[in-house]
């Protein structure tokens, strides 16, 4: 049976995860979370069978490695909005400069200022106005 939920959490931690949720709760959000570990395979259960507005990834070095599990996200669920979390944006970005796309928060973040950008876009899609970023495709920055 799934569970309609507002934003996936896809957190490195299980504290950090509670965390979030607990700031999203208070804004009338749910959440639900899973560490990057599990897989892209349990990742996209999640997205699958509770069907979020917006997915929060934690992006872990090697960028490359990690951004490319979140491409392939976007391509598998387009019509999501996507959020990313990471240690250093500069090394992220140089590794996927498509991430400029998204909005980045660098660690140690604070929580009310993620919870402000998600409930956001939540609202924003309950408009039916989802937010994406920029009108084009992300393979016409990823190619080289």
């Amino acid at each position: 049976m799934s569970t309609r939920i507002d934003v996936a959490l896809i957190l490195w931690n299980p504290d950090v995860i509670q965390l979030v949720s607990f700031v999203l709760l208070h804004r009338n959000l749910k959440s639900r979370g899973v560490e990057p570990s599990r897989g892209a395979e349990e990742i996209q259960d999640l997205i699958v069978s509770c069907s979020p507005t917006v997915v929060v990834f934690d992006l872990k070095p090697p960028y490359d490695e990690s951004s490319s599990v979140v491409l392939g996200l976007l391509g598998r669920f387009p019509d999501r909005s996507f959020v990313m979390t990471c240690a250093d944006p500069a090394l992220a970005l140089k590794a996927a400069p498509w991430l400029s796309c998204y909005p980045i928060f660098q660690k140690p973040y604070e929580p009310d200022e993620i919870g402000e950008t998600v409930g956001s876009m939540v609202r924003l899609a309950s408009g039916n106005v989802a937010w994406k970023g920029p009108p084009h495709d992300v393979s016409d920055v990823t190619a080289k």
